[in-house]
């Protein structure tokens, strides 16, 4: 494993438990990391969060991609937040196959727009259009012409590449670029 950019993220807050405000922690760790076999770098963010319990120790309460919880105390990490498990270049992880999953291409899933527009980071209204170029385009899709083809297609055609780039870079800047010294560690 390969960590290309780290940088980690800690608030305190307070919340209800058991009716009343209740010290909380919550450590968040944003990273590009690129693992051995994996053909590119992905981004990563995840984070923990801790109670203070009435005998002052800290007591675990939740952890993992607690994406909610972290935009919810940490809006600013809005950025990261978007592109967790996209590649180095922002694109979303399995994008065109995942695409067409949720676009209901498959057998096992029905449209759902909601879910496709958030894999693709567009709005529901640029899904629709998608779906109608991708009709226009490519007619019935099949095993010839498959789903990923087509939403390769289409995510080319409406320029989700070049803004997938744009949410990486913004992302990276603002993590810590790990100096090639350190690599060597």
């Amino acid at each position: 494993m390969k960590l290309l950019a780290t940088k980690e993220f800690n608030k305190v807050f307070y919340a209800c438990y058991n009716g009343k405000a209740v010290k909380h922690r919550m450590k968040v760790r944003a990273e590009l990391v690129h693992l051995d076999g994996n053909k590119k770098p992905y981004f990563s963010i995840t984070g923990e969060v801790e109670r203070k319990a009435g005998n002052n120790r800290w007591v675990f309460e939740s952890g993992g991609a607690i994406h909610d919880q972290i935009a919810e105390q940490m809006p600013e990490l809005k950025p990261l937040l978007l592109i967790h498990l996209a590649d180095d270049n922002g694109i979303p992880i399995y994008a065109y196959e995942n695409a067409g999953y949720w676009a209901g291409q498959t057998k096992y899933q029905q449209l759902d727009l909601a879910s496709l527009a958030k894999h693709l980071r567009v709005s529901q209204p640029t899904i629709l259009q998608m779906l109608g170029y991708i009709e226009h385009c490519w007619g019935k899709l099949d095993t010839i012409t498959t789903p990923a083809m087509a939403w390769k297609d289409a995510c080319e055609h409406y320029e989700l590449l070049e803004q997938w780039q744009a949410e990486a870079d913004e992302a990276r800047k603002m993590l810590n670029q790990i100096s090639q010294s350190e690599e060597a560690k």
